[in-house]
């Protein structure tokens, strides 16, 4: 009986934690990323060493909104392109991503994020990274 008590504990435990470890990687998530490179399926790579094109990512409650954007010399941005929607869960120990437009449907797995770098797995197999930007902050 006691075993199973402790079984059941460490079980709730660890649900509590990974659900979060997601709600913290949402978080980090949120913000601007400039693409740093992107290595596609058959292993090649390609380096973006300046962009003046970004994707913000903005989160509310339960649900997202990826723009792409440019940012202008004045410190404002511009938008481009239709904002794509997206919502989050978590399976088998990973964070999916799902985006969905009215012309477009994928996902992308959040491989790893820090204050500093994103990694985003595409279902195609391109792998994103991106490297975090702070607008009014020296690059």
């Amino acid at each position: 009986m006691k075993w199973n008590i402790f079984l059941s504990v460490c079980i709730a435990m660890f649900l509590i934690s990974c659900e979060k470890d997601s709600s913290e990687k949402i978080k980090l998530l949120e913000g601007y990323w400039n693409i740093e490179t992107v290595e596609m399926p058959d292993g090649s790579e390609k380096a973006f060493p300046f962009s003046n094109h970004m994707d913000y990512f903005e989160i509310k409650e339960n649900t997202g909104m990826k723009y792409r954007v440019s940012p202008r010399y004045d410190g404002t941005f511009v938008n481009y392109g239709s904002p794509v929607p997206f919502k989050w869960k978590e399976k088998d120990g990973e964070l999916l991503l799902k985006f969905a437009d009215s012309s477009n449907a994928y996902q992308q797995t959040l491989k790893s994020v820090s204050k500093k770098e994103l990694v985003l797995l595409h279902e195609n197999g391109t792998l994103y990274t991106y490297t975090s930007y702070t607008p009014d902050a020296k690059q």
